[in-house]
């Protein structure tokens, strides 16, 4: 899979997922997705692996509901596309994932603000 494939899946996934529709957002992703999170323990955010589309979906558009006003835009997260949110100007959140014909099948979400400082510098 090349990169254009790679920024044009997450790209779309970034746009269903602010929408906040979560049938849109679960047709982007793999039905055997897992999404992994870090709050570091100052964030609330889920323990254990989240699997599945549907339970994926909800699961991150209740993450963003937490948090209103944020906004995601496309950047550069380990040397692919990947999504930064923010808050008032502040990253809140990195978002890098695993993209596997045309779908997401993993996502990895940093919420921890010790994790994200180097964002915000």
């Amino acid at each position: 899979m090349g990169q254009d494939e790679h920024h044009r899946v997450v790209t779309a996934f970034g746009t269903a997922w602010e929408s906040g529709d979560a049938g849109a957002l679960a047709a982007l992703l793999d039905p055997d997705v897992t999404a992994l999170s870090d709050g570091g323990g100052n964030v609330c955010t889920a323990r254990r692996p989240v699997r599945g589309a549907g339970r994926t979906a909800r699961f991150l558009i209740g993450v963003v509901a937490r948090r209103p006003g944020v906004e995601m835009s496309s950047h550069a997260v380990n040397g692919r596309t990947g999504l930064v949110l923010r808050q008032e100007e502040v990253v809140v959140g990195v978002v890098s994932c695993g993209v596997r014909d045309g779908r997401i099948t993993d996502v990895w979400l940093v919420l921890n603000p010790e994790k994200l400082r180097g964002w915000n510098d």
